[in-house]
């Protein structure tokens, strides 16, 4: 029974490192040392004592640095348009509190709270507090996610290759050790979650640069996103079209 919870557990704790993936190299120490400095005492065991720990990288996403930003930034715009050009993550819900915290729910047992607390060019951090729930028990974790971010310029236009490092800590130290385990010994439970996440993103990249007018008038047909966003959007997409 043990071990079939943790299984259980290690792929809902695979979709909490997942919420966001947008997915140029693997985080160095000192951007490391630089980051911790601006945080609590409460990321920083995230990150220093992590109970696993994942990496996922996308290549020459066809798409700006500041149009890359805009889909960062706007994660419920973005949710929106992975719901319309990937239904796998049709589930997913997000929320914008009147604080800026990003309210994340999936009604299969998971949700969560996202603070941005680093923002500059080319690197966003989240503290990311949760619940998931695993045969009517409710664990609870921790989650520092850093997304870090570039542009490469070529005669074809401006691509961006992006990273995504994940710190997950469970308050539990049982469950964490089993966590453990079946990192060990089911490494690729984990590598499919994290890939449909990464394919939803290549989706919604492809999808804006390929036919932003589709992808506007599809945004503007469900009247969930705001006016000023929609000309944002219109703004940054559309100037070439």
């Amino acid at each position: 029974m043990r071990s079939l919870n943790a299984v259980n557990y290690f792929r809902i704790t695979s979709l909490l490192l997942a919420l966001i993936v947008i997915g140029t190299s693997i985080i160095n120490a000192s951007d490391i040392s630089g980051i911790l400095e601006k945080m609590d005492t409460g990321a920083k065991e995230v990150i220093s004592k992590p109970t696993i720990f994942r990496v996922s990288e996308l290549h020459s996403l066809p798409v700006s640095l500041r149009q890359y930003e805009f889909l960062i930034d706007h994660p419920r715009l973005s949710m929106l348009l992975a719901h319309i050009y990937d239904s796998s993550l049709d589930l997913y819900k997000i929320k914008i509190g009147p604080d800026g915290l990003v309210h994340v729910y999936d009604p299969a047992g998971l949700a969560g709270v996202m603070k941005l607390v680093n923002s500059i060019q080319g690197r966003r951090v989240y503290f990311i507090s949760g619940y998931f729930d695993v045969l009517k028990m409710r664990f609870n974790g921790h989650m520092v996610l850093i997304i870090s971010y570039s542009e490469r310029l070529s005669e074809a236009g401006a691509s961006v290759d992006s990273t995504t490092a994940g710190y997950i800590k469970v308050n539990s130290p049982l469950i964490g050790f089993f966590t453990k385990v079946m990192a060990f010994l089911f490494p690729k439970k984990v590598d499919e979650r994290i890939v449909r996440f990464a394919n939803a993103v290549k989706k919604v990249a492809i999808a804006v640069h390929d036919d932003p007018i589709g992808a506007y008038r599809k945004l503007a047909a469900l009247d969930e996103v705001g006016s000023e966003d929609l000309k944002e959007f219109a703004r940054l997409f559309l100037k070439r079209a």
